[in-house]
């Protein structure tokens, strides 16, 4: 709501940014303080345009009569809702705002044909920023260039806390994948927040003139930290939308760049970073599925011990094009590995595999025979690291991203050939993916309804025979998807619509930090249901609404073209 001409602005709006503000550096940290700020943020905006001279007519003492009491509460009633009633018609009156909120309405509308309430009534608070926030932020005070830059840095603060944090965790957990972290927000939702991050500092580093060359070098030192701290925590989705996003920013900044020399230099970078990359996982699957055979007449049969060897190359496939299931004893492997360790080889280890099974890999990783000589090679760290559910000695080279590949396409041919989804949680997305279809296609027009999705995908698995594990049997891991069974393809146009429409309305897709949130928001849409949870939620509200209904003005440095 805009101050009338010549009106002061009130105190307490500086209490409403910070508290906005805080709002939005909880969205990588907590979702405890998430919900806390939003209620502060709902306090401070109720009294935003009531007329606050009416405090000043009474005396503090005077409040001590009851008479004089009730009727300042009255008189502060009568202004507050009367400043209420005019944000709800300056709201009705803001075509974004409603569009934003109508997502809200699409979920209440879900409720018709719904038959799982108790579902539906949790999806309907989880989701009621859809509404409460584009009303609060469009209707509040006007945020400032100066105040929406201080936002921003808050927020990569926060980020930049909320990695080390994660990675201390990481550190003296016994955990083996830092996916596995209990860190009070998800590690997709944080990656998220971080690859916004590092865009926003990209901005300033660039941009920014009047910075001098000390705070320039702080900057990138914390984008390089951020851009390690995702890779080091195999946060795959944060790296792919990182990765996209770089390949479809840099030919527009190319573009401004003057010379055809530097011009050309910087689009063949871009080309080898597109290659090169393919190129990697193209070896990487050729090495894998040309794996040479095996000629088990000419293996060895017994260890230096005279016991005999087996060799399995059915449970253990190849890895890096070598088979991992060669020389195997188990006699000697249970005895070595009861000196070493105190857990049983049968008993699962913190990733839910069978120690054995982390223990032959890791020794084939490490070119080692699995057999007594090749435990007693391994040192106490490796042992920890088995016992942790690592099952590659090198899996800090190149963190997760090779391994990652190689799992990919090892659980991608169980799925193939055995109908075995578990192995992976991309090759589950296709099970998902699969389940959702078929939702979709008994229910094209209006969905399954805003309560029943969980139940009509454990219906459908059921119908399937599905071979995926129960504790494995979520919703579709696609936002799109999630949408269309809930609400089918009438639900999926409006969702789209909502999308599209502020940014387009408001000219915003012409605006540097919207176009970058906006696309890490659809890019994960894509494999993830990043909209679903309550962080998520207000991720995208949020800083939509920030960003569309809240600012004053653009400044042009923020044009993507001039």
């Amino acid at each position: 709501m805009q101050l009338k001409t010549g009106e002061k602005p009130q105190r307490y709006a500086t209490l409403y940014f910070i508290s906005l503000g805080l709002l939005v550096a909880s969205l990588p940290l907590s979702r405890f303080t998430m919900s806390l700020f939003q209620f502060s943020t709902l306090i401070l905006w109720l009294w935003h345009g009531a007329d606050t001279e009416v405090i000043k007519k009474y005396h503090t003492t005077s409040l001590l009569n009851p008479a004089n009491l009730f009727r300042f509460l009255g008189n502060v009633t009568i202004y507050v809702l009367n400043a209420l009633i005019q944000k709800f018609i300056e709201f009705s009156r803001n075509k974004p705002a409603l569009a934003i909120s109508s997502l809200f309405l699409l979920h209440l509308a879900g409720l018709i044909y719904t038959n799982n309430f108790e579902y539906a009534l949790e999806d309907l608070r989880t989701n009621l920023p859809l509404f409460t926030l584009p009303l609060f932020i469009s209707t509040g005070p006007r945020i400032s260039t100066r105040t929406f830059y201080r936002i921003l840095a808050g927020f990569v603060l926060a980020v930049i806390v909320g990695s080390i944090y994660r990675l201390v965790l990481f550190l003296n957990l016994p955990v083996a994948d830092s996916r596995d972290l209990s860190a009070h927000i998800s590690h997709i939702r944080y990656s998220l927040n971080a690859v916004f991050a590092v865009f926003i500092l990209l901005f300033f580093i660039y941009k920014k003139n009047s910075f001098h060359a000390f705070i320039k070098g702080m900057l990138l030192i914390a984008v390089l930290w951020l851009v390690y701290f995702i890779t080091y925590m195999n946060y795959t989705t944060g790296m792919l939308i990182f990765s996209i996003i770089c390949a479809l920013l840099l030919p527009v900044l190319a573009l401004r760049i003057k010379g055809f020399w530097p011009k050309a230099a910087v689009f063949l970078g871009i080309g080898l970073l597109l290659i090169l990359p393919l190129l990697f996982v193209f070896s990487m699957g050729y090495k894998y599925l040309n794996t040479p055979a095996v000629e088990f007449s000419k293996l060895e049969k017994y260890t230096p011990y005279g016991n005999s060897y087996y060799h399995d190359t059915v449970n253990f496939k190849s890895r890096n094009g070598k088979w991992t299931g060669l020389y195997i004893c188990d006699k000697e492997l249970r005895q070595e590995w009861t000196r070493r360790s105190r857990l049983s080889l049968d008993s699962y280890n913190n990733k839910q595999q069978l120690n054995r099974y982390t223990l032959i890999k890791y020794l084939a990783s490490k070119k080692l025979r699995k057999d007594a000589n090749g435990i007693n090679q391994l040192s106490d760290s490796d042992i920890h690291n088995i016992e942790k559910g690592i099952d590659r000695y090198d899996y800090t080279k190149l963190p997760g991203f090779r391994s990652q590949i190689e799992d990919f396409i090892n659980s991608y041919q169980r799925y193939i050939e055995h109908q075995d989804p578990n192995s992976s949680s991309m090759v589950q997305r296709f099970e998902y993916w699969r389940t959702s279809l078929m939702l979709i296609r008994q229910n094209p027009l209006f969905g399954v309804g805003t309560g029943d999705v969980p139940d009509a995908f454990k219906v459908q698995y059921q119908k399937m025979n599905s071979n995926l594990a129960l504790q494995y049997r979520g919703i579709s891991h696609n936002q799109y998807l999630s949408v269309t069974v809930a609400f089918g393809l009438i639900g999926l146009v409006w969702f789209l619509a909502v999308l599209f429409y502020p940014g387009f309305r408001t000219k915003n897709f012409n605006n540097y930090f919207y176009v970058i949130f906006w696309l890490i928001l659809m890019i994960s849409m894509l494999t993830e249901n990043t909209i679903e949870k309550q962080e998520g939620v207000t991720y995208f509200v949020l800083f939509t609404a920030i960003m569309i209904l809240g600012r004053e003005k653009t400044e042009s440095t923020e044009l993507l073209f001039d």
